[in-house]
């Protein structure tokens, strides 16, 4: 093979290598679209208002503010600046309580975040990463 052979053969192995890149990344888009799930704090949600992504939304649960009804559960969440009701149709979970660290995930629905799941932390000091962030408790 002369030189000239030998660089459209490279440029043409290149070429393919690079469709082939994009097309790999555009199917692993497009198949983990759904399962994406962004968090936010309170504030973060009231500013967005997207109403049609899945969301994880963490932040303490305000006092006084827990009302449960039967599996019926309701419920505001704060990160001290911003508050998001909550409405939860379950059984909450153990360590759920006033004033502890709580992270939902969920959609937000005319202003009202409807959980479907419920995840209260652990223990006195674990606190999720991005709670701890959200409230300022590097």
């Amino acid at each position: 093979m002369n030189n000239s052979n030998k660089k459209r053969m490279r440029i043409i192995f290149i070429s393919f290598g690079m469709f082939a890149l994009l097309v790999t990344t555009t199917i692993l888009l497009f198949a983990f679209r759904s399962g994406i799930e962004f968090y936010k704090s309170p504030t973060q949600l009231l500013e967005v208002r997207d109403e049609t992504i899945r969301l994880r939304v963490g932040g303490l649960v305000m006092r006084n503010s827990v009302k449960s009804s039967g599996i019926s559960n309701s419920f505001t969440i704060t990160d001290g600046t911003n508050e998001v009701k909550v409405q939860f149709i379950g059984v909450l979970p153990d360590l759920f309580a006033e004033g502890r660290g709580v992270i939902v995930r969920g959609q937000l629905k005319d202003s009202v975040f409807v959980a479907s799941q419920v995840l209260a932390k652990h223990d006195e000091k674990y606190m999720p990463r991005e709670l701890e962030k959200t409230l300022g408790n590097d």
